[in-house]
């Protein structure tokens, strides 16, 4: 699945805004961020990120009927529920 560019781009920029005011463990998690963002920016092929995600349908569900015919009786049932006992 191709995520959009500009999404990744808004990831970066809130990254480096956290990079600039941290302490410098807290940078370099941010600076890790960054990096793992780029490459998946550089992973993509420029032609997926260009198309807009597909929408793929969704199978209609299927209805299922249930036939009565062997019903069973009882003489202390007192209704069609499964909760009569």
């Amino acid at each position: 699945m191709a995520i959009d560019a500009a999404r990744i781009l808004m990831e970066i920029e809130k990254h480096t805004i956290k990079a600039r005011t941290a302490d410098p463990a807290k940078m370099r998690e941010s600076v890790a961020a960054i990096r793992a963002l780029c490459d998946l920016l550089l992973d993509e092929s420029p032609g997926e990120m260009q198309k807009p995600p597909r929408a793929t349908p969704l199978a209609s569900p299927q209805v299922q009927t249930v036939s009565n015919v062997n019903k069973l009786q009882e003489d202390d049932a007192n209704g069609d529920s499964l909760f009569d006992f």
